[in-house]
């Protein structure tokens, strides 16, 4: 009876385990950028020539940038600058005008209509 319940167990752990690998949807960038994950949210950082654009999903679904208050802050040598994230149509933000440098550390703060505050940090190449 014990061999036929963890025989059981097992077949249910190893059909669940591919549901889980997946569950926060693909890590693969949409637009180009660098991608990380803030417990179920989904941000991809975008350096552009016109400035910073940062993309918002959960689960490979869009979520409205317009829910959000953001900002962007780059640490350099210690020195911190930030600038504001706007919400940009569908799930974009972006800081229009912002040059990353080289080396630096770029921490994305966003903060829902509840203030629950959401960070990832990213270390463009």
């Amino acid at each position: 009876m014990k061999n036929i319940l963890h025989a059981g167990l097992m077949t249910l752990a190893l059909m669940a385990a591919p549901t889980m690998a997946i569950a926060h949807g693909s890590m693969k960038p949409q637009h180009g950028g660098m991608v990380q994950m803030s417990g179920e949210t989904m941000m991809e950082l975008v350096a552009t020539p016109k400035g910073i654009d940062v993309y918002l999903s959960e689960e490979d679904e869009p979520l409205a940038a317009a829910g959000y208050t953001a900002k962007l802050t780059q640490t350099v040598a210690g020195k911190k600058s930030d600038a504001a994230l706007t919400a940009a149509g569908g799930n974009k933000l972006s800081a229009p005008g912002f040059k990353t440098v080289k080396g630096a550390k770029l921490v994305v703060t966003l903060v829902d209509k509840s203030g629950t505050r959401i960070f990832a940090t990213f270390q463009p190449k």
